[in-house]
């Protein structure tokens, strides 16, 4: 596991999620963007999941 983890492949996807990231306006963790919204911290996850099916109170 612990190659696996130290691996050319991890590494670029590493680098590929932190970009991708990046292009979303994330800078911390954790945060959840759906949909385009952007949720963050632990707390909002929740919230995240609710909007992620159409069930937020903001969508009504």
């Amino acid at each position: 596991m612990i190659a696996k983890a130290d691996g050319t492949h991890a590494h670029e996807r590493l680098e590929a999620e932190t970009d991708a990231a990046r292009s979303y306006g994330i800078f911390g963790s954790p945060a959840f963007v759906v949909d385009g919204e952007t949720f963050w911290g632990d707390d909002r996850l929740e919230e995240g999941l609710a909007w992620a099916v159409g069930r937020h109170e903001l969508q009504r």
